[in-house]
C-alpha cells in the first residue's frame, strides 16, 4: 500500500501543474493586448502581466509569467526602462523540457531571451528587494536571475541539469542589483553553451555574495559586464568548455574578482580590475588536467593600497598578454610559492608571460589512469627548459581603450535607434511568412536606410541581399528572425557550382557594418546557397548571429543528397571587425573543401570572441588562408578533423582551446603550414579516449592520445616544431604576432 504522505505529495504536485496550466494565458488575447507582439516581443509591463516599472510593487510573479510565455511563444521578453523589484529567483528555464508543461521538445530554439529598453542610455534595472526570504545565508546561495536547462533524457535524465544544451539563452541590456540585507544573493547564474550570453549588464553586488556565476563557452560567452562589490565578482567554478569573457570591469570585490575552475582554458580579454584588497584578485583551481587554465589579454589590475598584493594564485597553467599591473608584489603565485614577482614601481606591462604549471594525471575513472599530459612552452621553435617565461617593461599606464576596444560601440544600433525602419511596415511590407519572396522589400529597405529591423519571422529571398558600408541589419533574436533562400526557377541559389551568399557586405576597409540578432539558414532546395560573404572592415560587428545548414538526416528523403563543397561563411577582401559567439556544428553533407568558416586573403583586424567550429566532415572545420591579423579569443571543438587550419598567414593568435576532439592518428587539431608569425595558448582537450562514441557519432570516436598531436607545424615540406603527442602547450609563439 502506498504511503499516504507520498500520495498527498504526488497529488499536490499534480494539482500545482493543473493550476499553472489553468492559469496559463491565452496567446490570442495576449497578442491582442501587447503592442510589441508583432515585432516578436512580449512587454513585461503590458497586460496581462503588468510588471511595475516604478519599483513600488513586487514584480516577481508578473515577470516570471512573461518570461515563460515569451519562451513558449518563441518571442523576446522586453523590459521597458524602469526599476523592477523582485523577491525571488526569476527562472529562465530552457523550453526543451519544462516539467510544468510535461513536453519534451527536440529543439534548441525555445530559449529565454531577456532584452532591455534601448530608447535611452539608462538601462532597466532588476532589483532584489531588501531582506528577501532565502537570501540571508551565504552558505546557501540563491540566485536573482537563473538560466538553466534540464536534460533531454539522452545524455542526462529530465530531472538533472544539462548545461551543454542550455543554448541561445540571453540577457541583453538589463542591470541587476542584489539590494540590501541579502548576503547570500548571487545576481546571475548562467552556465551555458552555443548562442548563450549575458551582454551589456552592470551588476551591483555590494552586500551580496557573487555577481556572475557560471561560464558560457562552446559558442557562447559573456560580454560587457561590470560587477561592483560582492564577495566574488565572477565565479567560474563551473563552465562549459573554453569559456570567454570580454569587456569586463570588476570593482572592489571583498575577496576575489575572479574564481576560475573552468572546463579547459578560460580566456579573459579586455578586463579592468580595481581593488582595495590585497588579492589574489584571481584564483584558479584544477580538479583534473583539463580544468582551470587561464589566458588573460589586454587587461589591467590596479591595487589601490600598498602591501603584499597578489594578482593570480594559480593551480593550472596561466598566460598573460599585454596585461598592465600596478601596486602588486607578485604577478603569479602557486600556493605559497611566488612564480613571478612584480618589482617595478608604478605601472608594469606584462607583454607576455607563461607559467607552465604541471597537470595532474588522468584519474581512475578513465581508461588510462595515471597518464600524464605535459605543459611545455615554445618560443621561436625552441622548447623551453623553464616553467616560467616572461617579457615585461615599465610604462606610464594602460591605454584608455584597453577594455572598450573589445566591445561594440555604446551607440549600437537597435530597432529603437533614430532612423531605424521596420522592414515589415510600409513602404516595404516584407511578409516574413516563410513563403513569399521578400528580396525586393529587404533590399529596398537596405538601399534606402542605415538601420533595417527585421521582426520575428522567416524571410525568404531569391538572390543575395547586398549591404551598404554603413548598413545595420538587426533581428529580434538569433533564433526568432531567419533569412532563408528560395529554391526553384528564378532563384540565384540553386547552382552549387556557382554558390551565392544570403548576405553580402560591401567590400570596404572603412565600412561600419552591423549584423546582429538574427539567423541565416540554407535549405535543401537551394544547394547553391551559403550564409555570408563578409568583406567589411575592422569597425564592423557580427553579434549573436546564427548560421545554419540542413541536417544530414533531413536529406535522406531526397533521391540525391546535396554535397556542400564550399564554405558556409566566407570572410574575404577587406573583411575584418569583431565576431561575437560564432558557432557551427553541422556534421553531414560536407565535401572536402567545405569549411564552417573560411578566412581568405584578409588584412583588416579580425577578432573572434568565442569561436566554435566543430563536427565538419571536410578537411578542416575552420581555415585561415593567406590572411593577416586574425585573433581568436576562446575556441571549442569536437570530432577528429582539424579545428583550425592556418596556411600562408601571419599575425595569427589563438587564445585558449577546449573540447573533446580527438584527432586522427598522425594528425593534429591545429595545423600550421608556412605561417611566419603566430601565437597559441593553453591548448587543452577533455580527453576523448578509446571506446568513446563511434564513427557515426557527431563528435566521432575516441582514440589513443599517444597517436596524435595537438599542433603540427610545417615549413616548406618539413616539420618546424617537434611536439610530442602528450604535449598540451601552454604557449607557442613564433615571431611577433
Amino acid at each position: 500500500m502506498a504511503c499516504p504522505i507520498l500520495r498527498l505529495s504526488v497529488f499536490l504536485l499534480l494539482l500545482g501543474v493543473l493550476v499553472r496550466a489553468a492559469a496559463a494565458e491565452d496567446p490570442d488575447q495576449v497578442f491582442a493586448s501587447q503592442a510589441l507582439s508583432s515585432l516578436g516581443m512580449i512587454d513585461v509591463t503590458s497586460p496581462p502581466f503588468g510588471a511595475d516599472p516604478t519599483g513600488e510593487s513586487d514584480s516577481t510573479e508578473a515577470i516570471q509569467r512573461a518570461i515563460l510565455f515569451a519562451r513558449d511563444a518563441q518571442m523576446v521578453t522586453y523590459f521597458p526602462k524602469g526599476t523592477y523589484v523582485v523577491s525571488d529567483t526569476l527562472r529562465c528555464l530552457h523550453g526543451r523540457w519544462d516539467p510544468d508543461i510535461g513536453k519534451l521538445r527536440n529543439t534548441r530554439d525555445l530559449p529565454c531571451i531577456l532584452v532591455g529598453d534601448r530608447s535611452t542610455t539608462e538601462r532597466p534595472l532588476i532589483r532584489l528587494a531588501d531582506h528577501s526570504p532565502g537570501y540571508d545565508d551565504p552558505a546557501r546561495p540563491k540566485h536573482v536571475v537563473r538560466f538553466w536547462a534540464f536534460g533531454s533524457g539522452r545524455e542526462q535524465p529530465t530531472t538533472e541539469l544539462q548545461p551543454n544544451i542550455n543554448m541561445n539563452q540571453m540577457m541583453i541590456g538589463i542591470d541587476v542589483s542584489v539590494g540590501r540585507g541579502n548576503p547570500g544573493a548571487v545576481a546571475i547564474r548562467h552556465r551555458a553553451a552555443q548562442g548563450s550570453s549575458i551582454q551589456d549588464c552592470t551588476i551591483d553586488a555590494r552586500g551580496g555574495l557573487i555577481g556572475l556565476e557560471g561560464g558560457a563557452g562552446s559558442g557562447g560567452s559573456h560580454f560587457g559586464i561590470t560587477v561592483i562589490g560582492g564577495k566574488v565578482g565572477i565565479d567560474y567554478s563551473e563552465t562549459q568548455p573554453a569559456p570567454t569573457l570580454a569587456g569586463i570591469t570588476l570593482i572592489d570585490q571583498e575577496q576575489t574578482a575572479i574564481v576560475n575552475a573552468s572546463r579547459q582554458a578560460l580566456t579573459v580579454v579586455g578586463c579592468r580590475i580595481e581593488t582595495n584588497g590585497h588579492g589574489p584578485v584571481i584564483v584558479t583551481r584544477q580538479k583534473t588536467p583539463h580544468h582551470g587554465q587561464l589566458s588573460m589579454v589586454d587587461s589591467m589590475i590596479d591595487f589601490k593600497k600598498p602591501g603584499q598584493n597578489v594578482v593570480i594564485d594559480a593551480q593550472a597553467a596561466v598566460t598573460m598578454h599585454d596585461v598592465y599591473v600596478r601596486g602588486a608584489s607578485a604577478v603569479v603565485q602557486s600556493g605559497q610559492q611566488t612564480l613571478f614577482k612584480a618589482d617595478q614601481e608604478g605601472w608594469m606591462r606584462v607583454q607576455e608571460l607563461a607559467a607552465a604549471l604541471p597537470a595532474p594525471p588522468l584519474g581512475s575513472w578513465t581508461p588510462m589512469p595515471g597518464f600524464r599530459y605535459e605543459t611545455p612552452i615554445f618560443v621561436n621553435g625552441n622548447r623551453s627548459l623553464s616553467a616560467i617565461h616572461a617579457l615585461v617593461d615599465s610604462v606610464n599606464g594602460p591605454p584608455e581603450n584597453l577594455v572598450t576596444r573589445h566591445l561594440w560601440r555604446s551607440s549600437f544600433p537597435s530597432w529603437q535607434s533614430p532612423g531605424a525602419v521596420n522592414v515589415a511596415e510600409p513602404p516595404y511590407e516584407a511578409q516574413g511568412d516563410g513563403q513569399h519572396d521578400d528580396t525586393e522589400a529587404i533590399q529596398r529597405a537596405v538601399d534606402e536606410n542605415g538601420i533595417v529591423f527585421l521582426p520575428k519571422g522567416v524571410y525568404k529571398i531569391s538572390r543575395p541581399i547586398r549591404l551598404r558600408s554603413d548598413s545595420a541589419l538587426i533581428g529580434v533574436g538569433r533564433c526568432y528572425t531567419w533569412i532563408e533562400p528560395l529554391g526553384g526557377k528564378g532563384s540565384a541559389f540553386v547552382n552549387p557550382a556557382d554558390p551565392m551568399p544570403l548576405i553580402q557586405t560591401a567590400d570596404d576597409a572603412q565600412a561600419n557594418t552591423t549584423l546582429a540578432f538574427l539567423g541565416l539558414q540554407t535549405t535543401l532546395d537551394a544547394p547553391g546557397a551559403y550564409c555570408l560573404n563578409w568583406r567589411c572592415g575592422g569597425a564592423s560587428v557580427y553579434r549573436s548571429v546564427n548560421v545554419d545548414m540542413p541536417a544530414a538526416w533531413k536529406a535522406k528523403r531526397l533521391k540525391e543528397s546535396p554535397q556542400y563543397d564550399f564554405p558556409l561563411v566566407r570572410i574575404t577582401g577587406n573583411g575584418g571587425g569583431k565576431f561575437y559567439n560564432f558557432h557551427q556544428e553541422s556534421w553531414g553533407l560536407h565535401g572536402r573543401e567545405y569549411r564552417h568558416v573560411l578566412v581568405e586573403g584578409t588584412r583588416q583586424p579580425l577578432r573572434f570572441y568565442q569561436c566554435n567550429p566543430e563536427h565538419a566532415r571536410s578537411d578542416a572545420n575552420m581555415e585561415i588562408r593567406g590572411a593577416s591579423d586574425v585573433s581568436v579569443f576562446g575556441v571549442k571543438g569536437e570530432y577528429q578533423t582539424p579545428i583550425i587550419r592556418m596556411v600562408d598567414s601571419d599575425k595569427i593568435r589563438i587564445f585558449g582551446y577546449g573540447g573533446n576532439a580527438s584527432a586522427w592518428p598522425g594528425r593534429a587539431l591545429f595545423e600550421i603550414e608556412d605561417c611566419s608569425s603566430y601565437l597559441l595558448t593553453n591548448l587543452v582537450d577533455s580527453p576523448r579516449l578509446q571506446g568513446a562514441g563511434s564513427a557515426d557519432h557527431f563528435a566521432g570516436e575516441g582514440s589513443d592520445p599517444r597517436t596524435w598531436s595537438m599542433v603540427q607545424v610545417i615549413a616548406g615540406e618539413k616539420p618546424d616544431l617537434e611536439l610530442r603527442p602528450a604535449d598540451r602547450p601552454v604557449l607557442i609563439r613564433r615571431g611577433d604576432p
